[in-house]
């Protein structure tokens, strides 16, 4: 179990603090080829976001040293105006400030983020960013200015880094979530670090958990409301103020669309669920027939002339055609290479 809680831990509490709960007491697990892939990314937004900074100074652990004994040492010395990746322990929380640069006597603390700058999701960003900010300040540092650094919709390939980003000031937004933070900074540690794991309710963060099936709500169930698809949140949380978790248990006059209740049907019933009109419909085809398949990539950062961030890149296909229901089928594929812009050739 681990003795620190994290930025990761605490954000997840405020979505399901049972879920935080187990997860720290959870043995860390290698991430797959996938997640290593969008770590990598962000690394190197990271990276190119020091570049705005060249004079900065990166924080590591070196001999004895924690980086957080480190990152004090850094900001003894007046001579040093920009850290990255500065650590600080303060309490039970750690954190870590992606930038942080002196000002007006204080420090500027910058969250950088491969969001575009302007995302439908900023609150969860400014989350991200007043808890480095709250445990900034329990470390004892004076934080005058927090700015989140976001990615421009305006940059392509080959401009450079001050095209890249754009800077967001959240300093108002972040003094008023710290704040909401403190109130429930004790509480929340006390709940993390108790024996017991907290009373869980049903939200929509259990989709995703990893805990809900074998740990949680979903222990000893062979089916439940989570698997109803595009539940509207409204209608989740009437269930999980009743207390219902088992599909079976939903009732009739939450008024599930045709779509929910063919699929709560399947799940209940076992049964394959063949609507009569199929038939129908697959018998208005006309031959030949192509079944095509494709595959993309989106990169954080844009891989070819002319690309922005977040671009979708065709990478490959795979196509088999048919000239009768009872011939064989032939089948062509196209794998793009990596070192070079297919899309034309694609």
């Amino acid at each position: 179990m681990k003795d620190t809680i994290a930025k990761s831990d605490w954000l997840t509490a405020q979505q399901c603090s049972a879920m935080a709960w187990f997860g720290l007491r959870e043995a860390s697990i290698a991430p797959t080829e996938a997640e290593r892939f969008l770590m990598e990314q962000g690394q190197e937004v990271g990276a190119r976001a020091r570049e705005l900074y060249p004079s900065g100074t990166f924080v590591a652990q070196r001999g004895e040293k924690t980086a957080a004994e480190i990152t004090q040492d850094l900001i003894g010395d007046a001579s040093i105006e920009t850290l990255f990746e500065a650590a600080f322990h303060a309490g039970p929380f750690v954190a870590k400030a992606d930038i942080l640069r002196r000002q007006n006597g204080g420090w500027h603390v910058l969250e950088v983020k491969s969001s575009f700058s302007d995302t439908g999701k900023i609150e969860a960003l400014v989350d991200d960013l007043s808890y480095t900010a709250m445990v900034l300040r329990r470390a004892g540092l004076q934080i005058t200015q927090a700015s989140l650094v976001l990615l421009s919709r305006s940059f392509r390939f080959g401009d450079g880094p001050d095209r890249l980003f754009e800077i967001i000031e959240k300093t108002d937004e972040v003094n008023d979530r710290v704040a909401e933070f403190e109130g429930i900074a004790e509480s929340t540690a006390n709940a993390l670090f108790d024996d017991t794991p907290p009373a869980p309710a049903l939200v929509s963060a259990c989709r995703s958990c990893a805990f809900f099936a074998d740990k949680c709500l979903g222990s000893g169930l062979a089916h439940s409301v989570l698997e109803i698809p595009r539940l509207h949140p409204t209608k989740l949380k009437r269930l999980s103020a009743a207390g219902i978790i088992d599909l079976s248990g939903v009732p009739d006059d939450l008024k599930l669309n045709e779509r929910q209740e063919r699929v709560k049907y399947a799940a209940l019933s076992g049964n394959t669920v063949v609507e009569p009109s199929l038939g129908v419909a697959l018998q208005s085809f006309d031959w030949p027939c192509h079944y095509l398949d494709f595959e993309t990539v989106i990169t954080f950062l844009p891989l070819y002339n002319g690309h922005g961030c977040h671009q979708q890149v065709l990478t490959q296909f795979s196509i088999h055609h048919r000239e009768s229901l009872d011939a064989e089928p032939h089948h062509s594929e196209y794998l793009a290479d990596a070192q070079k812009d297919c899309e034309r050739e694609f």
